[in-house]
C-alpha cells in the first residue's frame, strides 16, 4: 500500500509501499483511511523536532488525525461493522499497564512508556489502510462526516476545558482562548457552546479571515491584552512569551491550561497565583471520555463554522503543508 513516512536514517520525508496490514487478533478492526489531518505536531515531525519510529525500524508512517471507513473487523468486535465510519484515538497504553492505565486513562500515563501513532514510536494513519483494536476507535455518525477529522484535536480541548471548569470552584463565567490555530478555535466554540463569555487573542489583525470567523461564531476577537481578565484561559500558541501574558490576564481563582507551549525562559507571577488561588495546567489527551464528549459537541457546533476552518487538500501537497506557508483556513485535511 502507499504510505507517507518520516525516513529518520536520512531525515527525509518519503512517499513508499508498505506491507497491507490484515487481521491479527479478535478485537482488530481494518479500515481504509480517507482523510488525514494535519497539525503544528506534524509539522515538528516533519523537522525531525520530535518523534521516532518503531523499534527497528527506519521509517516512521506520518498522520494522527484521521477518517477512515471500516473494510473488516474480527471475530470479538460487536461495536463496529464494516461500511462504519471511524476516528482512531492515538495514545497507546503502556505495557504492563501503569495505574492510570490500567482504569482506561492512558493520557494521564505516569510510566511514560505509552506509544503515540504516527508521533511515538507506532505507524500512523498517512497510508492507504490502517489496523486498530476496535476499542481505540471512536464510531462517527455518517452526519458528521464532512468534518470528523475535527474530533481528535477537539478532544485535547475537551479534557483541558473539563479540567480547568473543576479547578474554578465557584463556576466560570468568561473565557480566554490564546491563538486563532485550529485548538484555540476549537477551545472558543466549546467554551462558547458551556454558556462561557469568551474572547480570542490573535496575532491576525481583526480582518483576517480567521478572526472575522470567530466574532460570526460569538467569540470577541482581541488584538491586545490590556485590560482583560478571565476565569478560564486556554493556551493554544505554542509561545511561552504567550502563556507569560496569559497569566496575567487570571482572574483570581483562575485556572490556565497550556496546551502547546514550549519550555522557554521568562517570569511567571508566583505570587498572584498564590494569593489569589489560581492554577496553571498542562493536559494531553487520549481517553475516551474526551474524544466521546468531542462527539457530542462536534453535532452541536455551528457546521458554517466547521467547515469554514477546514481547507481540504490532495495526498501530493502534504510535503508543502508540512514546511510551507499554511493557507487562511486553519486546519488543512488531506484526502487519500
Amino acid at each position: 500500500m502507499r504510505a507517507v513516512a518520516l525516513d529518520y536514517q536520512h531525515r527525509q520525508l518519503v512517499e513508499t509501499a508498505f506491507p497491507e496490514p490484515r487481521l491479527e487478533r479478535d478485537d482488530q478492526v481494518l479500515f481504509r483511511v480517507l482523510e488525514v489531518g494535519v497539525c503544528g505536531t506534524d509539522r515538528e515531525l516533519a523537522g525531525f523536532q520530535l518523534g521516532f519510529p518503531p523499534p527497528g525500524e527506519p521509517l516512521l508512517i506520518l498522520g494522527h488525525e484521521a477518517l477512515g471507513q471500516v473494510l473488516e473487523v474480527g471475530p470479538a468486535v460487536t461495536t463496529l461493522r464494516p461500511g462504519d465510519w471511524v476516528v482512531p484515538m492515538i495514545r497507546r497504553a503502556c505495557v504492563p499497564p501503569c495505574p492510570s492505565c490500567a482504569r482506561g486513562r492512558r493520557d494521564l500515563c505516569v510510566s511514560g512508556k505509552w506509544l503515540e501513532r504516527g508521533i511515538f514510536g507506532i505507524h500512523g494513519y498517512c497510508a492507504e489502510y490502517a489496523l486498530d483494536a476496535a476499542e481505540d476507535l471512536v464510531l462517527i455518525p455518517p452526519a458528521l462526516l464532512d468534518c470528523a477529522v475535527l474530533i481528535e484535536p477537539l478532544s485535547v480541548v475537551e479534557k483541558a476545558i473539563e479540567t480547568a471548569l473543576r479547578f474554578h470552584e465557584p463556576g466560570a463565567r468568561t473565557a480566554l482562548v490564546l491563538g486563532a490555530g485550529p485548538i484555540g478555535m476549537l477551545a472558543a466554540l466549546a467554551l462558547l457552546l458551556r454558556g462561557l463569555q469568551t474572547s480570542m487573542y490573535s496575532l491576525e489583525p481583526p480582518e483576517h479571515p480567521r478572526a472575522t470567523l470567530m466574532r460570526a461564531a460569538g467569540v470577541h476577537y482581541l488584538t491586545t491584552l490590556d485590560q482583560i481578565k478571565a476565569d478560564i484561559v486556554v493556551e493554544a500558541t505554542g509561545s511561552a512569551d504567550v502563556v507569560s501574558s496569559g497569566l496575567r490576564c487570571l482572574a483570581p481563582l483562575g485556572a490556565c491550561a497550556v496546551l502547546g507551549a514550549a519550555t522557554a525562559a521568562g517570569q511567571l507571577p508566583l505570587l498572584d497565583l498564590l494569593v489569589n488561588n489560581q492554577t496553571v495546567f498542562g493536559s494531553v489527551n487520549a481517553s475516551p471520555q474526551s474524544f466521546a464528549r468531542a462527539l457530542d459537541d462536534l453535532a452541536r457546533f455551528d457546521r458554517a463554522i466547521l467547515r469554514r476552518m477546514i481547507h481540504r487538500a490532495t495526498l501530493s501537497e502534504l510535503p508543502q503543508t508540512l514546511s510551507g506557508p499554511l493557507p487562511e483556513p486553519p486546519k488543512i485535511v488531506h484526502v487519500l
